[in-house]
């Protein structure tokens, strides 16, 4: 892959959304959609699971793999906080205060919606086709296949958000989590349960692990579902 012109000439913002939809562009090739096939066989090959509702046939399936982004780009003293889907980065300032850095993209939020039945969609029970809840993601092709609109005005769309945030001395901490983390609880309340857990422990790593284990369901009939699927984080220490 040839180097990010907009990354060469400094600018970020043009590059991560370039990114995002190259992405799409490489899964739709011979290669990516290869690529996803042996990727596919080597998980029902390991998983104990049940074996992947996806097709193992070379590139059969792959417009059916999916998944949100949520990266950040540390440049000089700036962050570029880039989203597509319902993953979210959330900072936490001097004195506790949660700063979202990031906005969930979700089915039925307003520009998501008007997006989404311009380019011959619905959403029904708060999912696009009646299938998926969230609205951008990488991949995900079979949304993506009106040839008449560009790429950021199909259904799903990989176009991501960018947050510019200057790195300024009250941020401490960032909290990068998959929709699950945030699902039974808000951006402050996570922030408040990782400082409480940060005073007490000898290690990032054991706050997040202590996090995740506090969010699972212990029951996904009782939570409605929630902490229980896509429960990633990676907690960030800011070093001024």
């Amino acid at each position: 892959m040839q180097q990010s012109q907009d990354y060469i000439a400094g600018n970020y913002k043009d590059a991560l959304v370039h990114t995002f939809l190259l992405i799409d562009t490489l899964l739709r090739s011979e290669p990516g959609k290869k690529e996803l096939a042996e990727i596919t066989k080597e998980f029902n090959a390991s998983s104990s699971k049940q074996p992947s509702m996806f097709a193992e046939e070379e590139g059969e399936g792959a417009d059916m793999k999916g998944c949100t982004a949520n990266v950040i780009l540390v440049k000089g003293n700036t962050l570029y906080v880039a989203n597509a889907g319902d993953s979210r980065s959330v900072a936490i300032l001097s004195g506790g205060k949660a700063q979202e850095l990031s906005k969930d993209h979700k089915p039925d939020n307003e520009i998501e919606l008007q997006r989404i039945t311009k380019a011959g969609g619905n959403v029904f029970n708060g999912r696009v086709q009646g299938n998926l809840n969230l609205s951008r993601a990488l991949g995900d092709l079979q949304y993506k296949s009106n040839k008449d609109i560009k790429p950021e005005e199909q259904m799903i769309c990989a176009y991501p958000d960018v947050v510019i945030r200057e790195i300024t001395p009250d941020l401490e901490y960032i909290i990068m989590g998959c929709d699950g983390v945030y699902d039974a609880k808000s951006s402050q309340e996570i922030a408040d349960l990782v400082l409480k857990k940060i005073a007490t422990a000898t290690n990032l790593s054991s706050v997040a692990e202590s996090l995740l284990d506090d969010l699972l369901s212990p029951n996904c009939a009782l939570t409605n579902g929630a902490g229980c699927d896509n429960m990633t984080c990676l907690l960030i220490k800011l070093k001024h």
